[in-house]
């Protein structure tokens, strides 16, 4: 049998991509916080959200970039900017890949619709297929960032897209935004893959049967799982 091709890479909005009514690994991050017993995220569009957007922005889509929004500092964004294109591999990743890419996909064991928007995705001939995400960071150092990616599962994230995509390589990137401003690339490894997938696969499978979670968590998982619109 041929191999199934990958899905389609969209060029939408983000609006757009959020209006997609599909399961996104941050929606899965709201069942993990419901499973845990944490209150829903909410987004005030301040603080470490707005900053992080805003290097996103600047590094992916600079043209797109607002300076002068408040309570940010442009110069540190654009100087962290400028460390990400310093390290040479990350440099000729963006050159030649493609960046804010959607895809919708159905996971097959649980016959989920998902959907994903990875930062930036380099598919060319005679390269590996490789999934790039960046994460600002408090993170001391690179050691400290790895965990970080297994704490605030990154992991998953990278399972998820990995598996949806077929990739080959995903590289988590940290970002310091304290000094000395390090930039920590991670090829995340397989054993990492395979956690992250236990992950997002419990997710999914509790999704489809909320009523095998635990007795003292099951009105919060009910709750997340109606919010999500199933």
């Amino acid at each position: 049998m041929p191999p199934t091709p990958r899905p389609d890479l969209l060029r939408v909005s983000y609006d757009d991509y959020r209006a997609l009514p599909a399961i996104a690994n941050s929606d899965l991050s709201r069942l993990r916080a419901a499973l845990d017993g944490r209150p829903p995220r909410t987004d005030s569009g301040s603080g470490a959200l707005s900053f992080g957007t805003a290097f996103h922005t600047a590094l992916l889509e600079p043209s797109d970039y607002q300076p002068g929004q408040p309570g940010l500092n442009d110069t540190l964004v654009w100087w962290l900017v400028e460390g990400v294109k310093l390290n040479t591999e990350l440099n000729r990743l963006l050159e030649n890949g493609v960046t804010e890419r959607s895809a919708l996909f159905t996971e097959p064991t649980t016959d989920t619709l998902c959907k994903l928007r990875a930062d930036l995705i380099l598919d060319q001939p005679g390269q590996p297929y490789t999934i790039i995400d960046f994460k600002t960071t408090m993170a001391r150092d690179a050691e400290h960032f790895r965990w970080q990616c297994s704490a605030y599962d990154y992991d998953r994230q990278a399972a998820f897209y990995t598996d949806a995509l077929r990739a080959e390589r995903f590289l988590l990137v940290g970002v310091q935004k304290v000094e000395p401003f390090g930039v920590f690339p991670l090829e995340v490894p397989a054993d990492m893959l395979a956690e992250g997938r236990r992950k997002y696969m419990h997710l999914l499978k509790l999704l489809r049967a909320p009523g095998t979670a635990p007795a003292y968590r099951a009105e919060a998982v009910q709750a997340a799982v109606a919010a999500l619109g199933l």
